[in-house]
C-alpha cells in the first residue's frame, strides 16, 4: 500500500515545510504571488515525489540522514544553479542526507525526485551499481543525454501517475509496489551509467598527437599509482585533465583499449604479481585489494587475461620453489 501526500502552497515558508522530514529554507528572490505544490508517493521502502514552484527562489535543502536522493527537473529556468553548478532539463541530482545543499531558482521550477533509505540499497543494486552511485553521490550533479534524461523522466512520472488523483493522506493500492521502489532506483542507475555524462560540456578531444599522447600519460600515472584505489573513470578524467570522450578517444588511439579495460587490465597484472610471490595470499581478500566487487568476479577475468586460474599461478610459483 502507498500513502499519496498532497501540498498546495502560497507562501515559500509553507512550501519548505511541504516535504515530510526534510530540513529546508526558501527565500522569495523573484517578485509576484508564491505559487508551490508537493506530492509525495510513500511506500514502504521510498518515496517518489513531484515538486512545482513558479518564482525565482533561493534553497537550503537536506532529505532526511537515511535517504538518498535522485532528482531531475521536468521544467526549469534558464539560469538555475544547483551546489554551485549549472542546473538544466538534463541534470541528475544526488542528493544526500548528510550534507545541505544550495538550489537557487531562475524561475519556475518543476523537479521529480526518488528518495530511498540507503540502508536498504545492497537488496535494489548490484554491486557495481552502488558504486557507481556512491561515485555520483561525491559529484552531486550529473549530466545525462536528452535521451536518457527523458527516460528517466518517464518512469518517475509513471509513478505518480500511479497514484491517481486522490485525496491527501489517502492510501492505495499500487500494482506491485512492494518491488517498485527497488525497480525504479535500479532503472535510473542504469540509464545514468550507461550514458556515463558527469563530465559532459568538458573540453573537446586535443588536436595535436602530442597532446592526446599526454592525456594518456597523466592517466596512466595516476591508475598506477592508484591501483588499490577506489577509482573510477570520473577520478581518471579528473586526473588527466579529459573529457570521457576525449579519454576514450585517446586510449583507443594509442593503447587499442579502453579506459575501464586498461584498469581492470593493470589490476590484474598486479594481481598475478603478488600470486607469484612467496606467500600463500587468499584469493578473496587480494581480489578486494584489487578493486574487484568479488573473489568470482577477480577469477573470471583472471583466467579470460592469463588462460588459467589464480589457484593454478599459486601452485606453478610453489612447484618452481
Amino acid at each position: 500500500m502507498a500513502l499519496v501526500l498532497d501540498h498546495q502552497s502560497a507562501d515559500v515558508d509553507d512550501q519548505a515545510q511541504a516535504l515530510s522530514g526534510w530540513q529546508q529554507r526558501y527565500e522569495q528572490l523573484g517578485r509576484g504571488r508564491f505559487r508551490g505544490s508537493a506530492r509525495q508517493v510513500v511506500m514502504a521502502d521510498g518515496t517518489v515525489l513531484r515538486e512545482s514552484t513558479n518564482r525565482q527562489l533561493r534553497e537550503q535543502i537536506r532529505p532526511p540522514s537515511d535517504c538518498l536522493v535522485l532528482a531531475i527537473p521536468l521544467s526549469v529556468a534558464p539560469g538555475s544553479v544547483f551546489a554551485g553548478r549549472p542546473l538544466d532539463g538534463d541534470a541528475l541530482m544526488v542528493i544526500s542526507g548528510h550534507e545541505e545543499y544550495e538550489l537557487v531558482a531562475a524561475g519556475e521550477l518543476d523537479l521529480l525526485a526518488l528518495s530511498v533509505d540507503r540502508r536498504r540499497l545492497g537488496g535494489m543494486l548490484a554491486p557495481e551499481e552502488i558504486e557507481w552511485l556512491a561515485r555520483a553521490e561525491r559529484q552531486r550533479r550529473w549530466a545525462l543525454a536528452p535521451d536518457t534524461a527523458g527516460a528517466v523522466r518517464s518512469q518517475l512520472l509513471a509513478v505518480c501517475s500511479a497514484a491517481g488523483r486522490c485525496a491527501p493522506g489517502a492510501v492505495i493500492d499500487i500494482e506491485n509496489e512492494p518491488a517498485l521502489i527497488g525497480a525504479t532506483l535500479a532503472h535510473t542507475v542504469a540509464l545514468a551509467m550507461s550514458d556515463g555524462g558527469a563530465d559532459r560540456g568538458a573540453v573537446g578531444i586535443p588536436r595535436r598527437a602530442d597532446s592526446r599522447l599526454r592525456v594518456v600519460k597523466r592517466a596512466i600515472e595516476f591508475i598506477r599509482a592508484n591501483l588499490q584505489e577506489d577509482i573510477g573513470i570520473p577520478e581518471i578524467c579528473a586526473a588527466a585533465c579529459a573529457s570521457r570522450r576525449s579519454l576514450q578517444y585517446c586510449f583507443e588511439e594509442f593503447l587499442h583499449t579502453t579506459p575501464q579495460a586498461y584498469l581492470r587490465a593493470l589490476r590484474l597484472n598486479e594481481a598475478r604479481r603478488r600470486l607469484k610471490q612467496p606467500g600463500d595470499q587468499p584469493i578473496t581478500l587480494l581480489a578486494c585489494a584489487m578493486g574487484f566487487s568479488s573473489a568470482s568476479h577477480f577469477t573470471r577475468h583472471y583466467k579470460l587475461m592469463f588462460n588459467e586460474l589464480p589457484s593454478q599461478t599459486q601452485r606453478r610459483r610453489t612447484r618452481d620453489a
